[in-house]
């Protein structure tokens, strides 16, 4: 079965960021891209005027044909149709898209203004990264890459709740078939802790924590993926994120997965304090994973069948 990936499309340099991520997430697999844009829904009873739909006639033909010349600048390796979605809310509506078409993963744009390639979250996002209910992935400014992903680093902090993230990471690298690096920050707040300094007790530190963290099944996976020279593990140290994740050089082609914060509801997402630190200074790609998103925990699939 393929995999359906939303872009919340704008004719604007983020809906451009958004689209090239979905693209270049999409690139060597049996993915569809469905471009979509949201428009207000009109309600003609909330008028005391006499109602006329021309306007919404006119904006949705220029809105439509916007979609359009999106769709030509995808590769013809990607599958891709458009949307036009009517709801009250933007968020919303492509939440109701991608349920309606059973996505993997919904790609947004940066909010203008932000410094090149770096985050800066618009309302589109900061409401989907507090409701949603599948991955979103979060486009950096800037972001031109043509894809495909070529690697993907998960990044837990000394937190439990690290299964669905791990899980999920696990299920990328494998179905991609690339390389996957697993990054436990450690901070002031743990200062106490000894951190290893050998390859192999940075390994063995890493491979612990997951147990700790995430599950005992997942650090098996994990531990073979390692041994078998598919998966790295990093300690990244500092007195706060920004210069932990001062540590960590990147591939162009690289994606960094999160996790939800302990206080989302289950099977929903909550972007917490760490993540949102992290979030400020990565350079590439980041995909947020829901509490409880992972259904495979247990027993992680081997087909890539999602992000």
């Amino acid at each position: 079965m393929g995999t359906n990936i939303i872009v919340g499309y704008s004719a604007t340099s983020s809906g451009r960021d958004a689209l090239h991520l979905g693209v270049a997430v999409a690139r060597d697999r049996d993915a569809h891209l469905h471009l979509v844009m949201v428009v207000p829904a009109e309600n003609p009873f909330n008028s005391s005027l006499p109602y006329d739909g021309s306007y919404e006639d006119i904006r949705d033909r220029q809105l439509q044909d916007w979609l359009d010349e999106a769709a030509t600048t995808v590769p013809d390796d990607v599958r891709c149709s458009t949307h036009l979605v009517a709801d009250q809310s933007a968020p919303e509506g492509l939440l109701s898209a991608a349920h309606r078409l059973h996505a993997d993963l919904i790609v947004v744009g940066p909010r203008p203004g932000a410094v090149l390639h770096r985050h800066r979250l618009g309302t589109m996002a900061t409401n989907l990264l507090h409701t949603a209910d599948v991955p979103v992935a979060l486009a950096p400014t800037g972001y031109d890459r043509p894809g495909p992903i070529g690697h993907v680093t998960a990044m837990f902090g000394p937190r439990r709740g690290a299964t669905d993230l791990i899980g999920e990471a696990i299920i990328t690298a494998r179905g991609r078939d690339i390389p996957l690096r697993l990054v436990s920050l450690v901070t002031l707040d743990h200062s106490d802790r000894a951190v290893p300094v050998d390859r192999a007790e940075v390994a063995t530190g890493v491979l612990e924590d997951l147990e700790t963290y995430a599950s005992k099944r997942l650090a098996e996976d994990a531990t073979e993926l390692v041994e078998d020279g598919r998966a790295t593990t990093h300690i990244a140290t500092g007195r706060d994120v920004p210069s932990a994740m001062a540590e960590l050089t990147w591939h162009d082609d690289e994606i960094v997965l999160v996790a939800s914060s302990r206080l989302a509801a289950h099977g929903r997402m909550f972007l917490g304090s760490t993540a949102k630190k992290m979030l400020r200074v990565a350079p590439v790609p980041v995909v947020v994973i829901p509490s409880g998103y992972t259904v495979f925990s247990r027993n992680p699939p081997t087909d890539g069948s999602r992000t």
